[in-house]
């Protein structure tokens, strides 16, 4: 309690590098806690994506061309029904697989797809479709508020069945209506009865965020003049880096076979050039597929290293917290040096040197606790009132929108919060006690003759 006292009575004293120290410490952690938030939705475990730790990305069929030992250069091709069936559905290499293909409709008959804007009374509703099938729904852990999701007889038969959100339902059935039962027709003309709703998600979750699902089977995709391409993604999970592993020796021996029979044909190719078939080259975890969309515009043909992900994260943990550690340190050190004959009196009177260091640390600690308090309501501010513009500078715009929905689950993620404060108290922590460790190191009559 005494040292609690004196560190309120420092705090008067020395009002001004108390404001400094708490400023500085409230910016740094308000940085962090904003970043944190970016990468804690960008990376955790968060609805309905709470499988990502063991969610693994295929992403298309590369095509390599080479002449005479050199590159002539990389296709790519999304994959078609008959290659998820015919290479991923046999496998036992995973754990749940599924095919998805997103689509944001226009709100009008497009040439680009027909079936993504959705009729009702009389208007177009745009909305996000995705074909797909049961496994998708154990991939991602949707919460159905009505009916259920898609089955694997669904898929099979082409039953005309979809699964809703729940925001999309109330834009097209209207608020309170049930929508387990009715009618949606797509712009197609196509009518599809609704089997399920499940609880909308946040545009900052693209992979996720549908709101019409659809059996997989209601659509063709395969080019005509080449089967195994269309336009799939795959998404599936695996239990652990064996079972990934496995999964890669698999696919690189189908590669070997496609590549040896010539099934994947490319639109040119030079006299004497060969082709190399490659399936897992864009095969990606979680991690890497979200630093691919940040680091390489989207592109799926730019391999990402582990070792970039790394660099990249290790980067921005260094600039969030080592840089204001640093400042820090050194406004202490200057406060130190002032007090260092302060500290040689203390000394002289028999003050141990463990009593001086705990004085300095229920100082920091102090000084720490209200900046980390202030930095977090100043993100926590941040981020709901300018949400479109920050979370522009992270997220690709179409996923951001005019107003992206930042949830309770997102923002309020008490180990986010702890994790932040643990790490600024550590780094800050240190930029007092080193300063204070190598002043009290002196000799008495030194410090006692250091200018104040």
């Amino acid at each position: 309690m005494n040292y609690f006292r004196q560190a309120l009575a420092m705090m008067r004293e020395e009002k001004l590098f108390s404001g400094i120290y708490i400023a500085g410490t409230a910016m740094a952690l308000a940085f962090t806690m904003v970043m944190a938030v970016v990468y804690y939705i960008k990376l955790a475990p968060i609805y309905p994506e709470t499988n990502r730790p063991r969610t693994v990305y295929l992403n298309m069929i590369e095509v390599q061309m080479e002449k005479d030992g050199k590159t002539m250069g990389t296709t790519g091709y999304c994959f078609s029904e008959k290659a998820f069936e015919e290479w991923l559905l046999p496998s036992r290499n995973y754990e749940y697989c599924a095919p998805t293909l997103a689509m944001t409709g226009s709100g009008r008959i497009s040439d680009f797809d027909g079936e993504c804007a959705v009729k009702g009374k009389e208007e177009y509703i745009e909305a996000i479709t995705n074909y797909t099938n049961a496994d998708f729904f154990k991939i991602y852990q949707y919460e159905f508020l009505e009916g259920r999701p898609l089955t694997e007889q669904d898929v099979e038969n082409r039953e005309k069945v979809c699964v809703v959100s729940h925001d999309f339902a109330e834009r097209y059935f209207g608020r309170g209506v049930k929508a387990v039962g009715g009618t949606v027709e797509t712009e197609n003309r196509e009518a599809v009865r609704v089997v399920g709703v499940v609880r909308g998600t946040s545009s900052l979750t693209p992979d996720s965020h549908i709101q019409v699902f659809k059996p997989y089977t209601l659509r063709q995709t395969a080019h005509s003049d080449n089967p195994y391409c269309g336009s799939l993604g795959i998404v599936l999970t695996v239990k652990d880096g064996k079972q990934l592993q496995a999964l890669k020796r698999e696919l690189d021996e189908i590669a070997a076979r496609l590549t040896q029979s010539g099934a994947i044909r490319v639109g040119w190719m030079e006299e004497g050039a060969t082709r190399t078939v490659r399936l897992t080259n864009a095969m990606e975890t979680h991690p890497m597929h979200t630093l691919r969309n940040e680091c390489s515009n989207g592109s799926l043909l730019e391999d990402v290293s582990t070792w970039q992900v790394v660099k990249h994260y290790a980067g921005l943990l260094f600039i969030l917290l080592f840089v204001p550690a640093l400042n820090l340190c050194s406004i202490v050190a200057g406060r130190m040096e002032r007090r260092t004959a302060e500290m040689a009196v203390r000394k002289t009177f028999g003050a141990r040197r463990s009593a001086l260091l705990w004085q300095v640390i229920m100082e920091n600690l102090v000084l720490t606790g209200i900046g980390g308090l202030i930095g977090l309501i100043v993100a926590w501010l941040s981020i709901y009132a300018f949400r479109s513009d920050l979370l522009g500078l992270f997220f690709d715009s179409s996923a951001v929108g005019s107003s992206p929905i930042v949830t309770d689950e997102m923002l309020f993620a008490p180990l986010l919060f702890v994790g932040a404060f643990a790490a600024i108290l550590v780094l800050n922590l240190l930029a007092a006690l080193l300063p204070a460790w190598w002043s009290l190191r002196k000799p008495i009559v030194e410090s006692m003759m250091e200018k104040r």
